[in-house]
């Protein structure tokens, strides 16, 4: 409890601090279809054995396997190629603050 507290603290003080510099925060998906992320498959290569997947909704298997994605740019950049348009729309002041997942446990 004390630790999350702790974390807590921290986030709500540097979101305060950047905020001030004109910095919004932003949400992207948790959940990255398949082909999706293929598409970035050279950036992800070295992550590939650790990518959490999803496949199953239910009792019923999902057409298309989903990811959790283990980074964040794979959801970002095609959204940054519709914002920004020249070099009008920068500086782009974004914060993400978001949870990933990496199968890094070792036996």
């Amino acid at each position: 409890m004390h630790l999350l507290l702790y974390k807590s603290d921290i986030k709500e003080f540097f979101d305060g601090e950047i905020k001030k510099m004109g910095v919004e925060n932003s949400y992207f998906p948790m959940f990255v279809p398949q082909r999706v992320l293929e598409k970035e498959k050279d950036h992800i290569a070295g992550f590939a054995p650790e990518v959490a997947w999803v496949t199953k909704a239910g009792n019923r298997d999902l057409e298309e396997a989903i990811a959790i994605r283990p980074t964040s740019e794979t959801v970002m950049y095609p959204y940054f190629q519709k914002w920004i348009r020249s070099h009008r729309d920068l500086p782009l002041k974004l914060n993400q603050w978001n949870s990933g997942d990496l199968d890094t446990i070792t036996s």
